[in-house]
């Protein structure tokens, strides 16, 4: 059999090879997330230190009150009301989404899509831009979405 033959067989066969390996283990799986808002309000600044821009989900009543302080470092109120929050961690994930610091008030959050991807939950949001009103503000969400019985 001639050397190109031979070469041809070896890269065919290779191919096919590798075509008919399962993929299962690198498939993505994506759950479009329903959501409700329970909070949409404005940090008003004390200090000069800010807030990043960020969102981050809570399974846990402990992990949402470690989470306080950052809030109550710049606003001692809304700490104090969202510190004091009613909320079932049994059934349900608490998630924050902290917009960008502005030196004017106010922008709005609007929530774009929620999803799971891999058993992580992902917030697709954009930000307004503030209006002309002179307060150092930053907009932020508290909003709340089921768990899903399979993955408690």
């Amino acid at each position: 059999m001639p050397v190109y033959k031979l070469t041809t067989t070896i890269l065919l066969f290779s191919m096919s090879l590798f075509m008919s390996c399962s993929t299962d283990d690198a498939e993505v799986v994506i759950e479009k997330l329903s959501y409700e808002v329970l909070l949409e309000s404005q940090l008003s600044y004390y200090e000069e230190e800010k807030i990043p821009k960020q969102y981050q989900v809570f399974t846990s009543q402990e992990d949402w009150l470690a989470f306080i302080p950052t809030i109550e470092r710049v606003n001692p109120d809304h700490a104090k009301t969202l510190r004091n929050i009613s909320f079932d961690f049994n059934n349900n994930n608490l998630i924050i989404v902290i917009g960008e610091f502005f030196n004017s008030c106010c922008s709005q959050i609007t929530i774009n899509q929620i999803f799971k991807r891999n058993n992580k939950i992902i917030i697709n949001f954009e930000e307004s831009e503030p209006g002309m009103a002179g307060a150092l503000s930053q907009t932020y969400l508290v909003l709340k979405t089921s768990r899903s019985r399979q993955h408690q």
